[in-house]
Order: C-alpha cells, then sequence, then structure tokens
C-alpha cells in the first residue's frame, strides 16, 4: 500500500478503474449509483482528482471492495498478450472482466511467493516472433510431440492435464463466480515470464456455448489449447491477436496443437475406429470428447470427410453430440498449487487469515475463488485467531504498596 512522506495513503487511480470494471460497469453507472458526474468518476480514474476519504468509503461499500484496496499499488499494467478461448464470440465486457481477474492471479502469485518456493517454469516456447505468420499444421504436430518428448510423457494418455500444467510452472483458476460472466479460458505470460490460465467454471449447468455444457473432458481441451497459445504465440504483440482474419488462424492453431498434444498419432491413431461405443471407450482411457476424438481421426485421415459427417450426423439424432456420454460421470481436475500455498501458510502461523486479506488487498469471496479454497476458509481461519480471554489478572507483585 503506497504511503507518502506525511503517513498517509496515496489513491491508486488504476485501481478505481479496475474495480469498476471488474464488476462490469460503466464509469456512467457508477457515477449514477455514488450521486456524482461521468466528469467526476472519469477524473478520479485519470487521477486529475483525489477523491475524499468519505468518498472513497462510498465507492468501497458500491463496488465491494475494501477501502484500503484503492490505495494498493498497481505493479501489473496488463501490457501482455491475452489470449481468449471462444474470444470472438465472447462480450468486450466479459474478456474485460476475466482479464482482471487473471491479473489478479498474478497479483496473488507474486504475494505468496515472496513465501513460497513455487515450481520453476519448464514451457517451451516455439513463437515467431512479435509479427503473426501462420504455422503450417504439420509443424504444429511436430511442436506438440517435441513438448510432449521435452517432458517425458510417451505417447499415452495424460491422467491429469491440470496438475501436469502446474508442476511446469503455470498458475492456475478457475473462474467459478456466481455471475453471467462466463468464458472457456484465457491465458497469458506475465510479465515475470510465468504463464498464467484461468479456466472456465465447472458448473456442469452452466452452458460454456451455444450448444455445450461445461464437461471435464472440454475443460481439459481448454488447457491444452491454452498450452497451445503459450507454447506457439508467447511473442505475439496484442494488435496481432486482436487482427479478426489473424485470430481466427491463431485459433485453429492452438485447436490444432491441444488435439495433438493429448491425441499423438502414433498411439491413438491405432486404436481409434469409427464406432460410437468404441469410441465411448477411448473416451474413458483418453479423457478427450467424442467429437474432438472424431476430428482428430479426420485430420489424421483415419475417418474419410463422408465418415466424419455420418457420424456426427448419428450423434446429433441419438441426442449425444453436445451432451456425450461420461460428461457427467469424468471429474473436473482442479486447480492446486494456490489452495496448497495457503493452506500452508495457514497451517504454520507464517501469516494469519486477517494478515493475508489485508495484504493481498481483495474481497474475502473474491481471494477465496481465484485461490480455489473451501467458501469460508478466511472468515473461519481469522475468526479462530480472536483471543478467547477477555480479561486478566494484573501483576500486583509489579505494583507498590502505597
Amino acid at each position: 500500500m503506497a504511503i507518502d512522506s506525511h503517513n498517509s495513503f496515496i489513491f491508486e487511480p488504476k485501481r478505481l478503474r479496475e474495480a469498476r470494471e471488474a464488476c462490469g460497469k460503466t464509469i456512467t453507472d457508477l457515477a449514477e449509483l455514488i450521486g456524482t458526474t461521468h466528469q467526476c468518476i472519469s477524473r478520479y480514474e485519470n487521477g486529475k482528482t483525489v477523491p475524499k476519504p468519505d468518498k472513497v468509503r462510498e465507492l468501497s461499500r458500491i463496488l465491494g471492495f475494501p477501502y484500503t484496496f484503492f490505495f494498493k499499488p498497481k505493479k501489473i499494467d496488463g501490457e501482455e498478450t491475452i489470449y481468449f478461448r471462444s474470444f470472438a464470440t465472447a462480450t468486450k465486457k466479459s474478456k474485460k472482466i476475466h482479464e482482471i481477474r487473471n491479473r489478479w492471479i498474478q497479483e496473488i502469485h507474486v504475494y505468496l511467493e515472496h513465501i513460497l518456493e513455487f515450481p520453476s517454469v519448464d514451457i517451451p516456447k516455439f513463437g515467431r516472433g512479435p509479427s503473426y505468420t501462420p504455422t503450417r499444421f504439420r509443424e504444429i504436430d511436430q511442436v506438440a510431440a517435441l513438448v510432449r518428448r521435452h517432458w517425458g510423457l510417451g505417447e499415452g494418455p495424460i491422467s491429469n492435464m491440470l496438475l501436469l500444467l502446474e508442476k511446469k510452472g503455470a498458475i492456475v483458476s478457475r473462474s467459478d463466480f456466481d455471475d453471467d460472466v462466463k468464458i472457456d479460458a484465457c491465458s497469458y505470460w506475465g510479465n515475470n515470464d510465468r504463464p498464467y490460465i484461468l479456466l472456465g467454471s465447472d458448473n456442469r449447468g452452466v452452458s460454456r456455448s451455444k450448444n455445450h455444457k461445461s464437461s471435464a473432458v472440454r475443460s481439459r481441451f481448454d488447457l491444452a489449447h491454452e498450452l497451445g497459445h503459450l507454447v506457439l504465440h508467447a511473442d505475439l504483440k496484442p494488435s496481432e491477436l486482436g487482427d479478426k482474419k489473424n485470430h481466427k488462424v491463431i485459433e485453429k492453431e492452438a485447436n490444432r496443437f491441444a488435439s495433438a498434444f493429448l491425441l499423438p498419432s502414433s498411439t491413438f491413431g491405432m486404436e481409434v475406429f469409427n464406432n460410437i461405443d468404441h469410441l465411448i471407450e477411448l473416451k474413458k482411457r483418453w479423457k478427450v470428447s467424442i467429437s474432438a476424438m472424431a476430428y482428430r481421426a479426420k485430420n489424421l485421415e483415419l475417418f474419410t470427410d463422408d465418415q466424419y459427417i455420418y457420424l456426427m450426423k448419428k450423434m446429433n439424432k441419438e441426442k449425444i453430440l453436445y451432451e456425450e456420454p461420461l460428461d457427467d460421470e469424468l471429474p473436473f481436475e482442479q486447480p492446486q498449487v494456490l489452495s496448497q500455498s495457503i493452506e500452508m501458510i495457514l497451517e504454520h502461523n507464517v501469516k494469519s487469515a486477517k494478515q493475508l486479506i489485508e495484504e493481498i488487498g481483495f474481497p474475502i469471496h473474491i481471494l477465496e475463488k481465484l485461490v480455489n479454497a473451501e467458501p469460508g476458509t478466511f472468515i473461519e481461519a481469522e475468526e479462530s485467531t480472536l483471543p478467547t480471554n477477555l480479561v486478566h489478572l494484573k501483576n500486583f507483585r509489579s505494583q507498590k504498596t502505597v
């Protein structure tokens, strides 16, 4: 928290904008809520006017952020390229909210890194520089094979995709917020050269796109897709990714990487054939959706175009194209590294829950979600630190007799 030479807090304008955008509110929305003008809020956010303490308290109440949050120095400015899954269908508001949440993950990790030692980053980059040039699918398959070989994974199924990425240095969280702002996933290389990934909710009842519900296998594919971006597009400028023409091809490249990484041709190609019951059994083994396996088989020329189309039509007729068998049975992979960090700090009394809340500076419900902690983790721990004895005997021996 910034303090000036007179020992008073320094208001951080960027934090106000961040809190407002994280709540999905426009400047006009916020101005109306606190009974002021658009120009006034704009001046606060641009640093041209410093709000008085009572006004900051009002902003804190309306936006649901601690008073101290608005005085916390902003060290991560957000100049890195963010990769969004389903970028084309996500709203500008949704992308902004998840961009902020993903950068908060970095803030939390950087804070925790001063206390704990995290896995070192071991995610190779095969990017072609800041300007985008397409990569042939055959090359992408080779890159996916090289990453597998680099990690010593062999050619079989990956048992836990999320744990694998955490072991290789990625910091992963889920966007399990109770709001209507949904994404599949987003990721970026932080300015500390560590990757951060924010996954969509694992709420099976929430539609992630027009036709698909969230499922464990689709979440794994999302992770592999984000890994594809981190490996193939690490050095791209935000403007290159933002170009609509580029973006379509970039997304196809990340999908191709994910498919090749999860389903190596040398092994998966020997097992697959065009039969729904057989594909269901393969889904148990490879933990990849039937649709994705069929598409991979078509790309490997193991299924003809006609065979692939026939299979998709048959699945649609049997009403299993969008909600596949096993979708409600295979468990979601959960992030562990941040939740383990919090548990370790609290268990070893390195910091109290109150200290963590104050020093990290986010609302409790946001902090719990981003670190994948159990609801009540911080509240229960904080209450347990309260003294049980409110009165104590005086030390009579130290008092002089009158």
